[in-house]
């Protein structure tokens, strides 16, 4: 048999007793969470652990008798997850289990059942307060959520559980819109910020000021599809889709973004979203959009391509016999224009005047 040309050094890998209050180490583990535990400025290790949780015994995770491939955990987490584990099992919402779940999700923001078990715990200790001392737990619950959220931004749970809070308060939507829109400001694509902002926008209002505010990132980067996006959201809830003029009045919106900028795909793909449910024969600057472009020098390359494959769509819609010899003609252009979709556009050909999806996967 061959051998490995590098060995690593010898380790342990057999199954290793929990250091819970039986046992304990020689040095403490450091938590990462940062925050004031277990009633102590620092955060908690082993030692906290077991004063706090002297009353139960530590549930640890069951690997199996010989783990195959045995996960090096940091410091702190078997201990931290083994009496959480055990405090699931006996159901207990306590002070000190609120504070456990927020030493689990310092190890694994990405723990949905810590979350879970927070507003679980909230729910249950607050069951019989006041109205007042109930909406200040949330709130405290809220910064809680804020604070990880920040060092967290794309991760589903921590969101998640910021809606749950915002949910209990009641809140206004002008101090959560703002907050989305300084993460934003950071990371104008984050997909999870946006559909945070969908909710808001939705469960509290503030449709107001949104068109501003999407025209705003637009301006400063006309490629952000997610900003397109957030517009074509705005016009579903505060817009008659079906409108001509609604449709009129975005095809000139999106042409200002396509004269400036004629390869970019995002005012293109958008202005397909509102026309294309009416018929493009409803809506006739389309065509002189692109007739007007592929007329002139200010389209070429990305933006020659866009024009003509929009134009395609266009022409063939119509039905007339010549116009659609023309679309065809169009493809053929477009197989040397646009080369790496080649097969596309000799597809797109066959299907002129078929009336068929323009699309091989819209079937």
């Amino acid at each position: 048999a061959s051998q490995c040309l590098y060995s690593p050094p010898a380790r342990n890998l057999g199954p290793r007793p929990l250091r819970g209050r039986r046992t304990l180490p020689t040095s403490r583990p450091r938590c990462r969470s940062g925050q004031v535990l277990f009633n102590t400025c620092v955060c908690a290790s082993v030692y906290m652990l077991d004063a706090t949780f002297s009353d139960l015994e530590p549930l640890p995770q069951d690997d199996g008798p010989v783990p195959v491939v045995r996960i090096a955990y940091p410091d702190g987490f078997e201990e931290v997850m083994s009496y959480f584990r055990r405090v699931v099992v006996t159901g207990e919402c306590s002070q000190r289990t609120l504070q456990l779940s927020a030493e689990v999700i310092a190890h694994n923001a990405a723990n949905y059942t810590a979350w879970q078990y927070r507003r679980r715990c909230l729910e249950a200790m607050h069951s019989g307060s006041s109205n007042a001392a109930r909406e200040q737990a949330w709130r405290e619950e809220l910064a809680f959520c804020t604070a990880r959220g920040r060092e967290n931004l794309k991760n589903y749970q921590v969101w998640f559980h910021r809606r749950s809070c915002l949910a209990r308060l009641g809140s206004g939507p002008e101090a959560e819109l703002e907050f989305v829109a300084e993460i934003l400001r950071d990371d104008s694509k984050n997909y999870h910020a946006w559909g945070h902002r969908q909710w808001v926008l939705s469960s509290c209002g503030g449709w107001d000021g949104e068109a501003a505010f999407v025209e705003g990132l637009l301006e400063e980067d006309a490629r952000n599809n997610s900003a397109w996006n957030q517009r074509y959201f705005l016009l579903q809830h505060t817009a008659d889709l079906s409108s001509l003029s609604v449709a009129e009045g975005e095809v000139d919106f999106a042409a200002r973004y396509i004269a400036a900028a004629p390869g970019n795909p995002s005012p293109w793909n958008y202005l397909r979203g509102v026309v294309e449910p009416l018929g493009y024969s409803a809506v006739p600057r389309v065509r002189l959009l692109c007739e007007g472009l592929l007329a002139g020098d200010a389209a070429s390359g990305a933006g020659r391509v866009a024009a003509m494959s929009l134009l395609v769509d266009v022409l063939d819609e119509g039905g007339d016999p010549a116009e659609q010899e023309r679309a065809r003609s169009l493809c053929d252009s477009l197989e040397d224009l646009d080369s790496l979709r080649e097969a596309y556009w000799q597809w797109r050909r066959s299907r002129v005047g078929a009336q068929q999806p323009t699309s091989p996967y819209a079937q």
